[in-house]
């Protein structure tokens, strides 16, 4: 049977799905969901002095509905704390709580240990090929949202 019939979505949709599995199951210790990680891990790497929860949305291309409800799920769970601005009282700057301070080497050994499995079996050369295809493709995908939303 010839796989490439199933096109570039059907490829992209198996690995998210089996990342977000694998991610699910070794983060059900913590009460997280790969969403949620996903966020944490954005408030750890960002260079913004302040995070917003506008540069999250920003950052995934991801609505604000769903940016609240991830937020207001690990707050709930005590992974991070809402801040107001001192100078615009609508809207409230995200940080990571001691809790996800003490996860957080955890979490991040599980995240490399996916990435490790995803690129298993490519040399060097093959690994930074993917890099640059996968850009390309993100890049060309958020243009065309970008034009739509327009």
């Amino acid at each position: 049977m010839d796989k490439r019939r199933y096109g570039y979505g059907f490829y992209f949709k198996c690995i998210q799905s089996a990342i977000e599995k694998s991610m699910n199951e070794s983060l059900k210790d913590y009460d997280l969901t790969e969403s949620q990680e996903k966020i944490m891990r954005f408030l750890r790497w960002t260079r913004l002095e302040k995070v917003s929860q506008k540069d999250i949305e920003e950052f995934y291309h991801i609505s604000n509905p769903t940016v609240t409800g991830i937020l207001n799920r690990l707050e709930q769970k005590g992974y991070i704390r809402r801040i107001k601005g001192t100078s615009d009282k609508r809207v409230h700057y995200i940080e990571p709580t001691d809790k996800a301070l003490e996860v957080e080497q955890t979490i991040f050994q599980n995240v490399k240990a996916m990435e490790a499995k995803m690129v298993q079996g490519l040399n060097a050369e093959e690994k930074e090929l993917l890099f640059q295809l996968l850009e390309k493709v993100t890049k060309n995908v958020i243009e065309k949202e970008e034009e739509v939303n327009r």
